[in-house]
This record gives C-alpha cells, structure tokens and sequence, in this order.
C-alpha cells in the first residue's frame, strides 16, 4: 500500500516555474532582448551562476556573472513574494491524504529558505513531515539522493512511496529511487508523457483515491 506521497515542489505545488520564466523575460528586457521560450527548459537545471553564463552568452549580455546573477535572482524574489499560488488541485489532494492517513514529504531542488517562506504564506506547511532542499544533498534530480533521503527521513520505505513530480528528470530521480510515481507535466515546458511514469495525469485534481488504491497493488 502507499504510506507516503512524496512531492516535488517547482511547477508541482507552487507555480514557481511559470514566475522563474516571467522572471528571467523581465530581466532580459532590461538588456533589449527578447527571450525565447524554446531556452526556458535549458535554465531549469544547474546552478544560479550556470544558468547566467547560459543567458549570458547566448543573448550576449555585458556585466559580470555575479552582478547579472543577483539582478536577475532580485527580479525572480520580488515575484516570489508577490505571485506565489498553488497549483491546482494541491489543497484538495492534501486533504486526501490526511484523511487516508499517508504520510506527505517534499523533494526538491529548490533551496530550503524559499520552500519553507512560500509554504507558509500559502499555510500549508504543516502538512509536510520532511522537506529535503537543495542544501541537503549532494547530487540534482535524475540522480535519486532527494527522493531516498525524503523518504528516510519519514520513515517509509521507498517501494512504499508515491512520488509527484512535473519534470522528467523528477520522474527518472523518484524512479531510480524504487518509488511509484505520477508525472504530472507542466505541458508549457515538458513532453505530455513519460515512458518511466506509472501513471500521468494533468493535474493534481487528477490524482483520487481510486488512483491512489490502483497505484498501491
């Protein structure tokens, strides 16, 4: 049966990628330039700095890396504080799972002071028994150190877990990791299926008791 459901937070929970995107289109304007959204999908892995040097180079940008980073980072805060939303179905799927009595964690790539702001503004931080961050781990999504390292730190064996997750790297990381999973695509971004996935739906709406007891046989 699944005991755990283990959920990534960027594009999952919150609508974080869709700000990242307005917030990387604000931050080239300011140079004249136009982003293409075609590059989105190539500043969603790396560090801040990685991702400035691609931006850097492939709209050639003047300035120095760091100055670029913290401008760029400055716009993507002041979006954060005032657009964060949950994604659709979160609330209700929550619910769910607290009547079922499962245990719910978060895996992300995302650092731990904006996971635990933005959980908090949107008051559901109390749902989550372990939030494992980008700081606490070494190596990124495919790899599967996140999703083990949530589930150790809930207690739950991972053949138990059920992992939620928008990109394909989330997918491949939950799957290496011995979890089922739910690819749940952010279709602006990503391929509407995933061969790996058990199982992919639009939305969190998506994802009922029905799939849940399908999933745990």
């Amino acid at each position: 049966m699944i005991k755990a459901i283990i959920f990534d937070f960027d594009g999952l929970l919150v609508n974080t990628e869709e700000l990242r995107e307005l917030s990387i289109t604000n931050f080239l304007r300011r140079y004249g330039k136009v982003f293409k959204r075609s590059d989105y999908v190539m500043t969603m892995s790396g560090s801040r700095e990685e991702v400035t040097k691609f931006l850097k180079k492939k709209y050639s940008l003047p300035g120095q890396i760091d100055k670029l980073s913290d401008e760029r980072i400055s716009i993507f805060d002041q979006l954060f504080g005032e657009r964060l939303a949950l994604m659709e179905g979160v609330t209700q799927l929550l619910t769910r799972a607290r009547k079922l009595k499962v245990k719910c964690a978060i895996a992300t790539g995302r650092g731990k002071d904006y996971v635990l702001d933005g959980l908090n503004r949107l008051g559901i931080l109390d749902n989550f028994e372990a939030i494992v961050c980008a700081e606490d781990v070494v190596k990124r999504k495919p790899d599967p150190e996140v999703y083990l390292l949530a589930a150790k730190k809930i207690g739950i064996a991972p053949s138990f877990c059920l992992a939620l997750d928008d990109s394909p790297n989330g997918v491949e990381s939950a799957k290496n990791a011995g979890m089922k999973v739910i690819y749940v695509p952010s279709a602006r971004y990503f391929d509407s299926w995933h061969d790996d996935a058990d199982l992919t739906v639009k939305s969190l709406h998506e994802v009922s008791d029905g799939i849940l007891n399908k999933l745990a046989k």
